[in-house]
């Protein structure tokens, strides 16, 4: 999981001119120059794969065009820090990865008053928005008032609001792709979570014939895989109700519908919930799966781990007006 937290922009100085400096990019030779300046490497550059600016390809860092590009900027400033916040401010409110659409999220809820953004959490969005905090504050977007209970846009990046905002403006031609694609993606999740369960259940291939991808013919089923779990005899197996979730690898939200929750308060034990990141077109870190025995008590009903929002209300005539 990608931890906010944990990036810094000393973070992504440091690298930066660690991989500039030198004509070896071997992973570890990088990942050894840099410890020696800078904490949490791994974080660091996941960060910067999820802005599509390195990867890593047999135990090599690869750079990508744009961040080369940068690269040569930074030998030549005066300023490495200032650049490097620019730098970054710039690719995340142009990437289109998983971060930028949670920096919308987050920046959605800032309202103008006093000539300025600003956004007042409660508890749980403090806790959900921790970390992007942070790094927002590290970057010099975002500010505390003298009470520390609100956070501010810095003022030289008000435009950067409305931009953000003007980027989330979708036509309707827009929002039919975007829906199935996100339609698309959950039943590629599906897919890839039968594949898992069948591995899992690879000793006992009379059950995993018996797997059972629920969602395609029944979409009220309030599940999506009926899977199984071996009790303590090899005869003995127990189903599984699977609700899969494509999400963030940052804070790994989802939609639960009222159908689902229901079936997860009825099966409880037998209900999971399987958390799925995605990192890119029909392809998953299978390796950060989260799997949620009993949801409704561990999600539903926990308040302390996870921060529930209600986002629309249902309304049904019961009277007709009086005149």
């Amino acid at each position: 999981m990608l931890q906010l937290d944990k990036i810094s922009v000393n973070q992504i100085l440091v690298f930066s001119e660690v991989v500039s400096g030198s004509s070896l990019l071997q992973k570890d030779f990088i990942e050894e120059q840099y410890l020696r300046g800078a904490p949490n490497f791994g974080q660091t550059v996941e960060f910067l794969r999820e802005l599509n600016l390195v990867d890593i390809a047999d135990n090599k860092i690869v750079l990508k065009p744009s961040y080369e590009r940068f690269l040569k900027n930074l030998r030549e400033s005066q300023k490495p820090k200032e650049t490097t916040k620019k730098y970054v401010i710039n690719c995340i409110v142009k990437s289109k990865s998983s971060f930028a659409e949670y920096l919308n999220e987050f920046l959605s809820r800032f309202l103008l008053a006093n000539e300025k953004y600003e956004f007042t959490p409660n508890i749980l969005e403090r806790l959900k928005y921790s970390g992007l905090r942070n790094f927002l504050i590290d970057l010099g977007l975002l500010y505390l008032d003298s009470s520390e209970t609100k956070y501010v846009l810095v003022n030289d990046y008000s435009s950067l609001y409305s931009e953000l905002q003007a980027s989330c403006r979708i036509s309707p031609s827009e929002f039919l792709i975007i829906r199935q694609a996100k339609e698309d993606i959950g039943k590629a999740a599906e897919l890839k979570i039968i594949d898992y369960e069948k591995k899992q259940l690879s000793r006992y291939p009379h059950l995993s014939k018996k797997i059972e991808h629920t969602a395609k013919y029944d979409v009220k089923a309030g599940y999506d895989i009926k899977s199984y779990e071996v009790a303590t005899g090899d005869n003995q197996y127990i189903p599984k109700y699977i609700e899969v979730k494509a999400v963030s690898i940052i804070d790994y939200a989802f939609f639960w519908s009222i159908n689902e929750i229901e079936k997860s308060e009825v099966c409880r034990q037998s209900y999971y919930l399987y958390l799925l990141p995605v990192k890119g077109k029909n392809q998953f870190y299978l390796e950060h799966l989260k799997i949620i025995k009993d949801p409704y008590l561990n999600v539903f009903n926990n308040s302390c781990e996870w921060a529930k929002t209600i986002e629309s209300l249902s309304f049904a005539l019961i009277a007709e007006p009086k005149e």
